[in-house]
C-alpha cells in the first residue's frame, strides 16, 4: 500500500460543505481572520491561567503573526501563505478604517464650545442672585460623542438649584440603593408643595423646573427651550421638546418633511414675521406686566443690544430663528411711516382654515410620518446637588485604594471625584417606580472625572461599543444603553492591562473583554453601578438578556462584519432620509408656532422671564442691572471683535446726538476701499454699544 502510494496520489469523498468553505476561503482570505482572532483569544486566556498571572498586554500583533505563520507551514503553500498575509493586511486596514472615522465623528465642533460659553454667561448672570448653576455634562464633555448621518448625538445640559439636599435626607430603595426617596422635613428648605405622604418631596419639583428651586434659571430656561422651526438653504429644521425619564428633551430634525397624503393636507409654510404687529403685542404685554418703569426700559435696551450682536445671516443661530422676529419687532418704531421697514401683514384666514380642516380630518390618526436628514438632541436635566458625603462613594474609594489588582483609576482621579459635587435627579426607578416621589443619584461630575482620565485608546474602545450599540445591537438600545456600556467598560478597564487597548495590536481583545463582561452579568441579570452596589439591568427580562447574549456572542465571533453594520446603516443614512413617527399632537403644536406672525409665545415667556428676575431681586432693579450688564461685557467679549468702551469709565462717552452724527456719517459716505468701511463700522458699533451701556441705569 504504501508501495502504491508512493507510486500515485490517494483519493477519497469530500463532502459538498466542505468544498464550499474551501472555495469561501480560496475567494475572500479574509474570512480566516476571525478564527485567527479566536486562537489569539483562546491564547490569551491560556496563558492567563496557567500561572495566575494577567499576560493578555503580551498576546498582541507578534502572536497573530506567529499564529499565521504557523497556518501557512502547515498548508504547505506559497499561495496560502500570501493570501494569509493579504488577509491580515486588509483586516488591519479596515479596523483602522474604522477607527479613523469614529474618531473625526467624535472630534469636536465650534458649537461644542459655543454651548459651554453659553453656560458660562447662565451661571454668571444667576451667581449674582445666587447658587444656582448650570453645566454641559455627558459624552460631549467626556469626549465620546458620535455624530453621525444618523444622528448627531446630544447635548446633556445639567440644571442645578439653590437648594441642597442634606445626604441625611436620602431614603434608598434597599434592592435598587441608586433610585432614592428624599425626605422633605429633613431639608432646610420649605417648599410650598404637600410633601407625598406627609414626608417625601415631590419629584415634579425637578420634572417642572419649579420656580421655588429655580428662582433664576427657571425663566431662562422657559425661553432657552422653546422650541423653533427654521428655514435653511435647501430644507425645514423643526424642534419638539417632549418628556424624558431625567428630565425634558428638546430633539432636532434637519431636512424634516411629511410623507404621503401628509405633505399635502398639512401647510407647512412659514409666516413671516408681521414686524407691527410684533411690537404692538410685545408693548401691550409690557404694559399690562408688573413690571417698573426702569425694568421695561432695561429690557427696550437689552434687545436692542441683542440686535446689534445677531449676525446677519440670523438664521444661522438658534438664538435668530427663534427670537429674530420678536427682537426686530419689539424695537421696531410704529411711528415711522416706513412701509419697507416691514412685511405687511398677511392674510391667515385661508392658512387658519385649511389647518382646522386638517386637524378634524386627521383627529382619528394619532401619528403622521415624516422623513428628515439627520436630527439631533438637547437633553435639560434640573437637579438637586447634595450636601454632605455618600457612604457609598467612600466605600468605593476604599475599595480602590486597598486592592492590588485593580488598575485604573489614578489614585489622583480617585480623590478629585470623592471631592467633586453629586446630584438627584428625577427620574422613576427601573422596576416598581413610584413617580411621584422617585429620584436617582447623579454621579455627572465624577464621570466626567473618569473620562479625563482615559487614554485616547481607551477612548476609541468606548467608541467602538457606542457603534456596536448604535448598529449591530440597535434593536436593543433602549434595554443596553451607552450608559450600560460604559458602565461595563469602566469595570473592565480597572482589570484589564492598559496596553491591551493598543490600537495598532490587541485592542480587539479589550473589546472582547468588555462584551464577554456584559454576557457574564447578562446571564445573572445584573450590572453593577460604578459607584455603588445597585443593579442598573433588573428591568430586563430573561428572554430579553437571552437575546441579547446571543447578539454579543455574534459579535465576539466576528468584530469587524458586526462593526461594520454600523457603518452601512451611515452610508444608507446618506444615499435616503430617514423615517419615523411623529404625534398628531406634536404637529398641531407646530402649525400654532407656525401662524404666529406677531411672535407671540416667545414675547410671553421674554415678559415672564423679566417678571421673575424682578421678584429675585426683590424689587432692587440695580442688582439685576448689574448682573444683566456684567454679562453682556461677557458675552460681548466672548462672541464679538467689536471694541467698546465701558460705562463709567473715564473715556468720553458718545451721546445719542453724537452717535446719529457718526450713523449719518457712515451711511452718506462714499469710502475707498472695503477696509477703509469695515474701519469705519467697527467704530460705529464701538460708539453704539458704549451709548447704550451707558444708557443702562446703574443705580
Amino acid at each position: 500500500m504504501n508501495e502504491e502510494c508512493e507510486s500515485s496520489k490517494q483519493e477519497e469523498e469530500i463532502s459538498m460543505r466542505e468544498m464550499e468553505e474551501l472555495k469561501k476561503c480560496k475567494s475572500d482570505p479574509a474570512s480566516r481572520i476571525p478564527k485567527v482572532i479566536s486562537m489569539v483569544s483562546d491564547l490569551q486566556k491560556v496563558v492567563a491561567n496557567s500561572d495566575g498571572t494577567d499576560h493578555s498586554s503580551f498576546v498582541d500583533r507578534e502572536v497573530v503573526q506567529a499564529i499565521m505563520e504557523q497556518i501557512m507551514i502547515n498548508s504547505n503553500g506559497q499561495d496560502t501563505e500570501s493570501n494569509m498575509q493579504s488577509a491580515y493586511q486588509y483586516l488591519q486596514r479596515k479596523l483602522q478604517y474604522f477607527y479613523k472615522m469614529l474618531e473625526d465623528q467624535c472630534k469636536k465642533v465650534p458649537n461644542d464650545a459655543r454651548q459651554l460659553r453659553y453656560c458660562k454667561y447662565i451661571t454668571k448672570f444667576a451667581s449674582h442672585f445666587g447658587k444656582e448653576w448650570c453645566m454641559v455634562a455627558g459624552s460631549t464633555t467626556e469626549g465620546t460623542r458620535l455624530r453621525s448621518n444618523m444622528n448627531e448625538g446630544d447635548f446633556d445640559y445639567l440644571i442645578i438649584s439653590g437648594v441642597s439636599i442634606p445626604t441625611d435626607a436620602l431614603e434608598h430603595r434597599q434592592d435598587l440603593p441608586c433610585f432614592v426617596h428624599v425626605r422633605g422635613d429633613k431639608i432646610q428648605h420649605s417648599f410650598s408643595h404637600n410633601l407625598v405622604d406627609g414626608k417625601y418631596l415631590h419629584s415634579r419639583i425637578l420634572k417642572e423646573v419649579d420656580r421655588e428651586a429655580f428662582k433664576i434659571l427657571r425663566g431662562l430656561f422657559q425661553v432657552f427651550t422653546m422650541p423653533f422651526d427654521s428655514k435653511g438653504k435647501d430644507s425645514h429644521n423643526v424642534d419638539f421638546n417632549r418628556e424624558a425619564k431625567p428630565g425634558m428633551c428638546k430633539e432636532h430634525y434637519v431636512g424634516f418633511q411629511l410623507v404621503g397624503e401628509d405633505a399635502e393636507n398639512i401647510n407647512m409654510r412659514k409666516q413671516d414675521t408681521d414686524l407691527r404687529a410684533t411690537n404692538n403685542y410685545f408693548q401691550s404685554v409690557m404694559d399690562s406686566s408688573d413690571l417698573s418703569p426702569s425694568m421695561k426700559s432695561l429690557l427696550t435696551n437689552l434687545l436692542s443690544i441683542l440686535a446689534e450682536t445677531e449676525p446677519n445671516d440670523e438664521s444661522s443661530t438658534a438664538m435668530g430663528q427663534t427670537f429674530g422676529g420678536l427682537i426686530e419687532g419689539a424695537i421696531f418704531d410704529s411711528a415711522i411711516d416706513n412701509p419697507t421697514s416691514f412685511q405687511p401683514k398677511r392674510t391667515k384666514q385661508s392658512t387658519e382654515e385649511n389647518d382646522r380642516n386638517c386637524i378634524e380630518d386627521s383627529s382619528s390618526k394619532k401619528v403622521c410620518r415624516v422623513k428628515f436628514n439627520y436630527k439631533s438632541s438637547k437633553d435639560f436635566i434640573a437637579a438637586f446637588p447634595l450636601e454632605g458625603k455618600l457612604k457609598c462613594l467612600e466605600e468605593w474609594r476604599l475599595r480602590i485604594l486597598t486592592s492590588d489588582k485593580v488598575l485604573w483609576p489614578s489614585l489622583e482621579i480617585v480623590e478629585k471625584i470623592c471631592q467633586s459635587e453629586m446630584y438627584v435627579v428625577a427620574k422613576p426607578a427601573i422596576v416598581k417606580p413610584s413617580a411621584d416621589i422617585d429620584f436617582c443619584l447623579g454621579f455627572n461630575q465624577a464621570e466626567l472625572i473618569l473620562a479625563s482620565d482615559l487614554s485616547s485608546d481607551q477612548r476609541l474602545c468606548v467608541l467602538l461599543l457606542k457603534a456596536l450599540q448604535k448598529g449591530y445591537l440597535k434593536h436593543y438600545s433602549s434595554l443596553l444603553t451607552t450608559f450600560h456600556w460604559k458602565t461595563a467598560f469602566y469595570h473592565q478597564c480597572g482589570q484589564i492591562d492598559p496596553d491591551l487597548f493598543d490600537r495598532h495590536s490587541t485592542i480587539l481583545l479589550a473589546l472582547e473583554s468588555v462584551l464577554s463582561y456584559m454576557i457574564e452579568c447578562l446571564d445573572r441579570r445584573y450590572l453593577k453601578h460604578y459607584f455603588l452596589e445597585s443593579n442598573l439591568i433588573a428591568h430586563i427580562t430573561e428572554t430579553e438578556a437571552n437575546e441579547i447574549r446571543e447578539k454579543i456572542k455574534e459579535i465576539i465571533a466576528d468584530p469587524e462584519a458586526a462593526l461594520q453594520v454600523y457603518f452601512d446603516m451611515n452610508k444608507e443614512c446618506e444615499r435616503s432620509k430617514q423615517e419615523e413617527e411623529i404625534s398628531m399632537k406634536e404637529m398641531e403644536e407646530m402649525k400654532k408656532r407656525r401662524n404666529d406672525p406677531s411672535n407671540k409665545k416667545p414675547a410671553d415667556n421674554i415678559i415672564s422671564m423679566m417678571t421673575d428676575l424682578q421678584k429675585v431681586a426683590t424689587s432692587n432693579d440695580s442688582k439685576l442691572t448689574k448682573a444683566i450688564i456684567d454679562t453682556l461685557y461677557l458675552v460681548i467679549e466672548e462672541e464679538t471683535d467689536i471694541p467698546f468702551v465701558r460705562p463709567n469709565t473715564t473715556e468720553k462717552q458718545c451721546s445719542l446726538n453724537e452717535l446719529l452724527a457718526h450713523v449719518t456719517s457712515y451711511s452718506t459716505t462714499n469710502f475707498s476701499s472695503r477696509n477703509e468701511k469695515k474701519k469705519a463700522l467697527e467704530d460705529l458699533k464701538a460708539n453704539a454699544f458704549a451709548s447704550v451701556l451707558s444708557s443702562l441705569p446703574s443705580k
